[in-house]
């Protein structure tokens, strides 16, 4: 058995101290508002923790695999599928380790990510994973949520950040502070490959 890092210890510590408490977080306002935006198919929830997207997502009909890196996390949103009467497909992977493959994962027609800033090497493979149209929201923390709160800057997003960064991107709609929530927010489709 491999030993685990320090980053899934930890998770899977906080996602222990979940496990005895009832009913699933909410999914950020951002995804609630534009879910619809998202292609229907067969979906990746990136560091999906213990589920709040994946089963919002399952519930809307979408075909969901949720990746993480907490093995406890997974474990929970597995059981809060039984308990609603779904079904979410779960990987565990380190998001953040050098040899990172989703590969194994297949085409997806959306990809999400809530609450978690993607390393710069990851970008690549999560677009290569992403069909020709498909959509891709994301929607996390952002500097003045690391201003208001101390949280680390490492995870917040800078102020328009991902505006025009992504060959192969098209922005659909992107949102600040939503809600005076401190997360920003930000849809994209896939072009077409010619």
């Amino acid at each position: 058995m491999a030993e685990i890092s320090k980053a899934q210890a930890k998770w899977d510590k906080r996602y222990q101290n979940k496990f005895d408490k009832s009913g699933t977080p909410s999914p950020p306002i951002f995804l609630q508002q534009n879910w619809q935006y998202l292609k229907p198919g067969r979906l990746l929830d990136l560091a999906s923790g213990d589920g709040a997207a994946s089963i919002f997502l399952m519930d809307k009909a979408f075909d969901v695999v949720a990746a993480d890196i907490s093995s406890v996390g997974l474990s929970l949103l597995e059981r809060r599928c039984q308990q609603q009467g779904g079904e979410v497909e779960t990987y565990q992977v380190d998001l953040e380790a050098e040899e990172v493959d989703l590969s194994k994962l297949a085409l997806f027609d959306a990809i999400v990510i809530c609450r978690y800033k993607p390393v710069e090497a990851l970008w690549s493979h999560l677009i290569e994973r992403l069909k020709p149209q498909g959509t891709l929201l994301i929607t996390t923390f952002n500097h003045l949520y690391h201003q208001r709160t101390g949280f680390s800057q490492r995870f917040c997003l800078q102020p328009d950040e991902y505006l025009s960064r992504f060959e192969g991107l098209d922005l659909l709609k992107h949102e600040v502070d939503i809600n005076a929530c401190g997360e920003d927010g930000y849809l994209f489709v896939k072009k077409h490959t010619i």
